[in-house]
């Protein structure tokens, strides 16, 4: 075979391949899938997120009536400036003063219908742009933060421990598994540090000190409500600071934690992806 024959041979074959290629790619190009999700998470939290795939974004709506419920946790003493563990410290307060029964007695003015102020690291708009982005960008933000409006159903206070001063109340909810594992051994796990937290540095390494004063709320609300807010305002109601270090949303309307939901690791088994539709589907048949 001559040179020119091989070339014009390799060539074709060459050609040919390729167009399998483009033909295969075709072929396996998805489909247009819309996916939408009804609220969001913080960065560090875990629980229940509703999404609608297709038709159901439109219907998202009817998934997401009712109340939402979270589990959260507080460190007393310590502000930061995102209001959770993930930023750094602007205020070290006393502890001394502080005990359950004032922290009971200072629940009820976050119950009903209050103002709140939400955090700056939040996706909330403020001319155009979201307020972490200012925040993120060391950005001055161009007007002030106003409070706003929103409807907080009940306040519960499950759990507060302080080592130091030998009291303690309540029971403390376990998290589920994987989130109390992270939590446990993650980037909040404890390295036994010494000293205590720094204004202007990160709380993170502190966050899960255990003898740190700590209490633990269930909390019932409607939309727009911020935990972070609510947990540092109720540090300063006390005559302290109090900062977030976790939090678990454990429904959204009818939707409850673990019953009707599923793991992100699970997301990939269509069958288990359909399944949940159709169990979230009837759940929320159930409650019309």
């Amino acid at each position: 075979m001559s040179f020119s024959e091989h070339f014009d041979r390799e060539q074709a074959l060459r050609i040919k391949v390729d167009n399998q290629k483009k033909k295969a790619r075709r072929r396996f190009v998805p489909s247009n899938i819309r996916v939408g999700h009804g609220g969001t998470l913080d960065v560090e939290a875990a629980g229940v997120l509703v999404f609608g795939i297709n038709n159901g974004c439109k219907q998202l709506g009817e998934y997401l009536v009712g109340g939402k419920s979270y589990l959260a946790t507080g460190l007393l003493g310590v502000a930061t400036e995102s209001y959770d563990a993930e930023g750094n410290v602007t205020l070290l307060a006393d502890t001394a003063a502080v005990n359950g029964s004032k922290i009971q007695e200072a629940i009820p003015q976050f119950i009903g219908e209050i103002m709140q102020r939400p955090p700056i690291y939040s996706a909330i708009k403020l001319d155009g742009k979201r307020l972490y982005e200012y925040a993120r960008g060391g950005e001055n933000i161009p007007t002030e933060i106003k409070p706003r409006s929103v409807t907080v159903s009940d306040v519960k206070l499950l759990y507060y421990e302080n080592q130091e001063a030998g009291e303690k109340i309540g029971r403390q909810v376990m998290l589920p598994t994987d989130y109390a594992d992270y939590y446990a051994t993650g980037r909040y796990e404890w390295q036994n540090l010494a000293g205590a937290p720094v204004v202007g540095q990160p709380l993170l390494p502190f966050a899960n000190q255990p003898t740190a004063p700590k209490f633990q709320l269930l909390i019932n609300s409607g939309g727009g409500v911020y935990v972070r807010s609510l947990i540092h305002d109720l540090g300063q109601a006390v005559g302290s600071a109090a900062t977030m270090v976790s939090l678990v949303r454990t429904s959204q309307g009818p939707l409850r934690l673990d019953r009707d939901t599923i793991e992100p690791q699970d997301l990939v088994y269509m069958d288990r992806v359909i399944e949940a539709i159709h169990h979230a589907d009837a759940v929320i048949q159930s409650v019309q």
